[in-house]
């Protein structure tokens, strides 16, 4: 009971003594923290990949769902690559900034624009027709 008193009262001296400098060191203490934070989620994000083979399911603005593999580079946030559907091959090109994608597809008559977000082997997201596209690693 004794050495928990102790401690309390030297606790409680502690925190006493830091008296009117306690909000400066509250301050400071929140800064780092929150650039730590914030420097791990920036670096999370930040190390998103997307080179490799994919395997694309999306709704065609026919409304039909369509499958399709990419094979994705990666040079730095710029992407490149083939795409690979039931209609034929086209090339990708396209950008990742943090775990954010955007590639689009050269089709015959048309460019296809995906835009979402990187979840470790997956990746989902939304057309520019508001479709919705999800992704796998293979």
């Amino acid at each position: 009971m004794k050495s928990s008193y102790s401690l309390s009262l030297l606790m409680c001296g502690l925190l006493a003594g830091a008296g009117a400098a306690g909000g400066a060191l509250h301050a400071y203490a929140e800064q780092p923290g929150a650039a730590v934070w914030a420097a791990a989620a920036q670096d999370s994000a930040a190390s998103a990949t997307v080179s490799g083979s994919w395997q694309l399911s999306w709704t065609a603005a026919s409304g039909n769902q369509r499958q399709a593999t990419m094979q994705i580079k990666q040079d730095g946030s710029k992407l490149s690559g083939k795409f690979q559907g039931e209609r034929g091959s086209a090339s990708l090109t396209g950008s990742l900034q943090g775990n954010q994608v955007s590639f689009n597809v050269k089709l015959r008559k048309r460019q296809v624009s995906f835009s979402g977000t990187v979840d470790g082997d997956k990746m989902s997201g939304t057309t520019e027709q508001g479709a919705s596209w999800s992704a796998t690693r293979q």
